[in-house]
């Protein structure tokens, strides 16, 4: 069960390195977010993947479907073990990013990574939604975003724990639900 934890690199790289040295016997994979990353850039994911562990980079893309998609072939390149798009980017652009997803990995003849789509903050409210002009629950929003992520073609989402059972009645028990 060890492979599922994955611990959160929120820090500056020193730290982050300190942290990987300590855990990497007991965890295998390390949340590289955009904190991590706008600081040390690729180098972040180089120094987790030395270390002999797994890398969940959780950069939340949302663009226009090209750009995402370009994108997507440069997280592909980094040899993460799977990363994060915006599911309110749509349809359309979820598609695309899986798609180039696909097509990369094929190409550079390396193991695919899984694509997760963030479907509502954690720190979000019905009232933030509502400010955001959508007039859908927490729960309703993150279940409809769901859905959508599987239906073009994304590994799983990542939601509260609070919205594990709707997105599992939605989605199915295969996918895969990451809990912050």
């Amino acid at each position: 069960m060890k492979d599922f934890l994955i611990a959160a690199l929120d820090v500056r790289q020193a730290e982050a390195e300190k942290i990987v040295r300590g855990l990497r016997r007991d965890v295998k994979i390390f949340k590289v977010g955009s904190r991590l990353f706008t600081e040390a850039g690729p180098a972040s994911v180089g120094m987790v993947r030395r270390a002999g562990c797994r890398v969940f980079l959780d950069l939340k893309l949302h663009d226009i479907p090209a750009t995402v998609a370009g994108a997507c072939r440069n997280v592909v390149r980094l040899g993460v073990w799977g990363f994060t798009i915006h599911a309110s980017g749509g349809f359309a652009m979820m598609k695309e990013a899986v798609l180039a997803v696909k097509d990369e990995s094929r190409r550079l003849k390396i193991p695919r990574p899984l694509v997760f789509g963030v479907t509502v903050l954690t720190s979000f409210s019905k009232r933030d939604l509502k400010e955001a002009g959508c007039s859908r629950s927490v729960p309703g929003q993150v279940k409809h975003l769901a859905r959508a992520a599987k239906a073009a073609g994304l590994d799983g989402v990542v939601a509260s724990g609070h919205e594990i059972r709707p997105v599992r009645s939605a989605c199915g028990k295969n996918f895969l639900i990451v809990v912050p």
